[in-house]
């Protein structure tokens, strides 16, 4: 297969039929929680089926600058030992993960130095870690940042950092939700956590929570995740860890099969943070077939217009939206807002790139409205990547149904998460050109 990814840009090629079988890569929401609460483990964990990606590589390097030994064994798993203490005085890179720097900005707050800078600059560089920069410097930490909103580059110094009370946002990203968590279990005194206005994403942190617990951490918490404890006592322990198959990959593979006339098997390692996916695809006319580890999907059938709600399944937003591109009518996708402040503002930027590509589309704060046509693209157009794998996928699929295709500037950032994206697709019968 060519490496697709060496290349600036890429055409996804129009396609009349699809067949065969994929199976989307591993978690990297799991497997980067893995990596880190291994590497806060004195001794070593086990991690199979970690994924291959941009965002667990860059997670991986952290945890070894700060002093984990990281070994591949002959069964293809994943041994992470941790060490006795972390290693202060380290700069790290999280690289353009967001996830990775909120729980590494947690995870390290109890270190007397540590930096935070990324090369990515027009991306990760721009999101704002504010909420995190108040809730530890609430805890005693003392944050030192160059720029404003709580920007990168960042240092902490945890000599002071307690215990306590602390209250965080959750309205733009569970992410500081989940690296407050990883601090508590390597704290003192007991850690009290608390939402203090909404939650959107509460697929990744009961992912933050499984992982936790599978490390030995105690964490109470009420049903509506809003808020949390964790005692004096605990404390991380190695364990052995079995990563899922990646949401967004996996929603994504669903919008390929879905979009085109197909045949196509997906089989997966247990499915995490798809809440009422398949649910919707039925609804718009999708037929899917689920079985214990695989999804047979048939498509490229006519495709009705549907509501969703984002909160449910936030990796699954701009694939489903893709879809919708095709729909014969209008679609919502709704309680998105955390969305903005991702990889990129994965409204406004996905709506220029959907009517770039010919797709009449429309926002509001927290909704992305997508009025679709049978018709669909008509191609020829150059779409860009926006630093984000979701876009590249999501645009892939209007691509895949478009009359003549699509280009698609900066596909390299499809291997954040999903690195054999474009083989995967030739792999079933796509084509595309460098």
């Amino acid at each position: 297969m060519e490496d697709f990814l060496q290349y600036k840009e890429v055409h996804v090629h129009p396609v009349g039929k699809l067949g065969g079988t994929l199976t989307p890569p591993a978690s990297k929401s799991y497997s980067a929680r893995a990596v880190l609460a291994a590497t806060l483990a004195p001794g070593t964990s086990r991690i199979d089926n970690l994924a291959d990606s941009l965002n667990v590589r860059a997670m991986m390097d952290c945890c070894e600058a700060l002093g984990a030994r990281i070994r591949r064994t002959d069964t293809g798993a994943f041994d992470v030992t941790g060490p006795d203490r972390l290693r202060d005085g380290t700069t790290l890179s999280p690289g353009n993960s967001g996830i990775v720097l909120r729980l590494l900005l947690g995870a390290t707050a109890h270190l007397r130095r540590t930096t935070f800078m990324t090369p990515y600059v027009e991306s990760l560089g721009r999101r704002s870690n504010q909420e995190m920069v108040d809730a530890l410097r609430t805890l005693g930490v003392r944050c030192t940042l160059d720029g404003d909103h709580g920007r990168l580059p960042i240092t902490l110094d945890g000599s002071g950092v307690h215990g306590g009370t602390v209250a965080v946002s959750g309205r733009r990203s569970s992410q500081f939700l989940s690296g407050l968590l990883y601090l508590g279990a390597l704290l003192d005194a007991p850690l009290e956590v608390r939402v203090d206005d909404e939650l959107k994403a509460r697929p990744m942190v009961r992912t933050t929570l499984r992982v936790l617990r599978s490390a030995g951490i105690r964490i109470d918490t009420d049903e509506e995740l809003m808020h949390y404890r964790i005692p004096a006592d605990t404390g991380y322990h190695p364990a052995q860890y079995v990563v899922g198959s990646d949401p967004a990959s996996t929603a994504a593979l669903l919008a390929v099969a879905a979009a085109v006339d197909s045949s196509v098997e997906i089989r997966h390692n247990g499915l995490e943070e798809l809440g009422g996916v398949l649910e919707y695809l039925a609804q718009i006319g999708v037929p899917v077939t689920a079985h214990e580890s695989s999804l047979k999907v048939h498509g490229g059938g006519d495709l009705g217009p549907c509501d969703f709600d984002g909160s449910k399944a936030p990796d699954a937003v701009l694939p489903l939206a893709a879809l919708a591109a095709h729909a014969d009518g209008t679609s919502r996708f709704y309680n998105i807002e955390h969305l903005r402040y991702k990889e990129c503002d994965r409204i406004s930027d996905f709506r220029r790139e959907l009517q770039r590509a010919g797709i009449s589309a429309e926002e509001e704060r927290d909704t992305l409205i997508v009025h679709g046509s049978r018709a669909g693209s008509p191609g020829d157009a150059v779409v860009d990547s926006h630093y984000d794998h979701a876009v590249v996928m999501a645009m892939s699929v209007i691509a895949l149904r478009s009359r003549s295709g699509m280009t698609i500037s900066d596909p390299q950032y499809v291997a954040q998460t999903y690195p054999g994206f474009f083989d995967d697709l030739q792999r079933v019968g796509g084509t595309v050109t460098a």
